[in-house]
């Protein structure tokens, strides 16, 4: 599932990242010129980024896109929440 998709109004492609053999679900957070780094992120990783609000480790954050990383970030946690019940 996609949170977040490029367009021009955005920068960023932000989906669940479904892995073969993996035991937890991540979440691979994209920018449109950062593509090839490929960047992806555990649950745990979501969660210390949203307390924290540093969301510097991410290829091609700048501040400006902070508040739509974070509605993303949290859909998703929404997400994973509503399936481990």
């Amino acid at each position: 599932m996609a949170y977040l998709r490029f367009s021009k109004d955005c920068d960023w492609y932000v989906f669940d990242e479904a892995q073969e053999g993996a035991s937890e679900s991540r979440l691979a957070v994209w920018h449109k010129d950062h593509r090839a780094q490929g960047a992806s992120y555990t649950a745990g990783m979501i969660r210390k980024m949203l307390e924290s609000g540093d969301y510097s480790s991410i290829p091609g954050y700048q501040p400006h896109y902070k508040r739509r990383l974070h509605d993303a970030f949290e859909a998703w946690l929404n997400e994973q929440s509503s399936t481990e019940i």
